[in-house]
């Protein structure tokens, strides 16, 4: 870590990995894997590929104070000296130097969105313009802001000292599986204070179900389940034969005003709390946030139920926020509590132990990326692309057949729907040892012989790269698209994030010139709506349900759920598509909720549903396999 590097470029002169590191964590650029080694977040690998300098600066200004608030204050030309004043006044930066004005205006300027004129008054460009409508900005008015790691850190209060000798001295190892928690107003930690508060003598079970009964509307069964949590987490102790008591963690933790301490006990406790501070650094979803915690936390499997209610604790402490639907960072207290909190170390597990699994759509993924890169550029085994080619293509779920041979097209792609929606492709698959195709290496004649052969609809030349524009302009005259590998990797990427129907996909096989994936991006994002709006409707009827009242008796309709999450989000779903997600959910094959009048109730946990539809999608896919 401490052996000196090189800049590219000698920029700076020589450094050691750790201080760029360092330096580049909080612009969110990169990730701590470990004592000695660092990775690229994913926000610097997509500027990496895109090259956008608008995007650096939008990831900037996410992680550093005033970044996009620069540009908006030198909208009417304003000196460094006058930025730093403004800074002070409007944004709480308590800079004593321009240094801090001179490095934020130093990217901007080389980025081209702001310039220095002969008066050194600093502008914004018409780039930095159309830039600034599209970054949220603090409100100088309300004090509120993005969180950062330059943020001033919050005040932390103390643990208690029992509570901090159990974080010193755990005992055995943390378990997995947090469990059932009851939830009152859905506050897990009020939860944990009212059954400390009725445990705090010796209590039998009998009194523990009527108190639980009255308390949180619980069955027996329920109670008993909750009463395994509480001793896992060290709250509770059987005393006797069916009597059960709070132990003294409890009531220190009782004792405090805030709920830190319960908190500080449950990481003690289950693995994956206070890690999950640090992973938001890198991730924001609890899909993600779960599969970084199977390989690199050493928890057994990815389970996004387990790591939600771990989010929500964090939440109830004021650790974390939930910025729009299942997306999360980290609040300043959370920083300050990562810092007091002893984590286990990142490792670089790639997969967690236990049994054999089927290969995973990313393993899948990552197969069919690789052999398209590395067979593109051999050109002396030219069917070795046209195999990967053609599996790229199966992938997107068509039948797609390897021809080859002379006279014949390389890939037949075929999308066999009813009537007149059936429709195939041929695709010419062409490699190259420079990563170049040129014009001279694509028959346009021969290609629209082969379309005629195979009645085929569309056709589509698939190469490493397409430099240069007289060839894009003969293809779009002859009626051809041009995909590079990158493109066609893209799509197959976004397929295993949210598949589109054939029919769907018939958009990109028709352009013709350059074919980029861009042209569906509206349709993967609507795709990956429907799918989070899925979750936040099964989330939002199970709180519905833990908390439920005389008026609602834990049912919403979808007008009510269309009011709560309006509010939520800047572009919230539409009535018409939250009742889309009702009626999939009570479906018969679902039937994760259930519909009485207009109100809908949830029947199970989201994990079931989730584990339900995983059941599912396996069948099918076996079906499919056995074909």
């Amino acid at each position: 870590m401490e052996e000196a590097i090189a800049l590219p470029g000698d920029v700076g002169g020589e450094t050691t990995l750790a201080v760029v590191g360092q330096r580049l964590q909080p612009a969110g650029l990169v990730t701590r894997m470990g004592r000695s080694s660092w990775a690229l977040t994913p926000h610097a690998e997509e500027w990496l590929s895109c090259g956008d300098d608008a995007y650096l600066i939008a990831i900037l200004h996410a992680n550093i104070r005033f970044v996009g608030e620069l540009i908006h204050e030198v909208r009417e030309g304003c000196t460094q000296a006058d930025l730093l004043a403004r800074a002070a006044e409007k944004y709480g930066c308590t800079w004593e130097s321009l240094d801090q004005i001179r490095r934020r205006t130093a990217w901007l300027r080389s980025g081209g969105f702001v310039e220095l004129d002969f008066r050194h008054d600093i502008t914004p460009t018409a780039s930095g313009l159309e830039l600034l409508q599209r970054l949220e900005l603090v409100d100088p008015r309300s004090g509120k802001r993005r969180v950062s790691s330059q943020d001033a850190a919050a005040e932390l209060p103390a643990a208690h000292p029992l509570v901090r000798a159990q974080l010193e001295r755990p005992e055995g190892d943390r378990k997995a599986s947090i469990g059932y928690i009851p939830r009152n107003d859905g506050d897990s930690f009020a939860t944990m204070r009212k059954f400390s508060q009725a445990l705090a003598k010796d209590t039998s079970r009998e009194e523990i179900d009527e108190f639980a009964s009255v308390e949180f509307g619980l069955r027996p069964s329920s109670v008993a389940s909750a009463l395994g949590t509480l001793k896992s987490a060290g709250m509770i102790e059987q005393v006797g034969f069916g009597t059960y008591r709070s132990t003294d963690i409890a009531k220190a933790c009782l004792a405090s005003p805030h709920d830190l301490d319960y908190l500080r006990i449950v990481h003690s406790k289950f693995k994956f709390v206070g890690e999950i501070l640090e992973a938001l650094e890198e991730v924001d979803t609890p899909r993600d946030l779960a599969a970084l915690a199977r390989t690199r936390y050493m928890v057994p499997r990815e389970d996004i139920p387990e790591v939600r209610t771990r989010l929500q604790m964090l939440r109830e402490c004021g650790l974390v926020e939930e910025v729009t639907w299942g997306h999360y960072r980290v609040l300043p207290l959370g920083r300050a509590m990562l810092a007091d909190l002893p984590t286990d170390t990142p490792t670089a597990v790639e997969e967690a132990q236990g049994e054999p699994s089927e290969p995973e759509v990313g393993d899948a993924l990552s197969s069919i990326a690789s052999s398209l890169r590395s067979t593109s550029r051999d050109s002396g085994s030219p069917e070795r692309f046209e195999r990967a080619v053609s599996e790229a293509f199966a992938h997107l779920g068509y039948d797609s057949q390897l021809l080859g041979g002379s006279g014949q097209t390389d890939v037949l792609v075929t999308a066999h729907l009813s009537g007149d929606a059936k429709y195939s492709v041929i695709v010419d698959a062409k490699s190259s040892a420079s990563g170049k195709i040129g014009e001279g290496q694509v028959n346009f004649d021969t290609l629209k012989e082969h379309r005629a052969a195979n009645s085929a609809e569309y056709i589509l030349v698939v190469g490493p790269g397409f430099p240069g524009s007289r060839l894009a302009v003969r293809a779009e005259a002859h009626g051809v698209g041009l995909v590079d590998v990158e493109t066609l990797i893209s799509i197959a990427e976004h397929h295993g994030q949210a598949p589109l129907t054939l029919h769907e996909l018939r958009e990109l096989c028709k352009r013709v010139g350059v074919v980029e994936s861009g042209v569906l991006e509206k349709r993967w994002s609507a795709e990956k709506r429907m799918y989070r709006l899925c979750d936040r409707v099964l989330r939002q009827l199970a709180v519905e349900a833990a908390s439920a009242d005389a008026v609602t008796t834990g049912a919403l309709s979808a007008h009510d759920l269309y009011l709560i999450f309006r509010s939520e989000v800047e572009n919230p779903p539409t009535p018409h598509e939250i009742e889309s997600v009702l009626t999939f959910l009570s479906s018969e094959i679902v039937h994760a909720i259930r519909k009485v009048g207009v109100q809908y109730s949830i029947l199970e946990d989201p994990g079931t549903t989730a584990r339900r539809l995983n059941l599912l999608a396996a069948s099918i896919a076996g079906q499919s396999s056995a074909r």
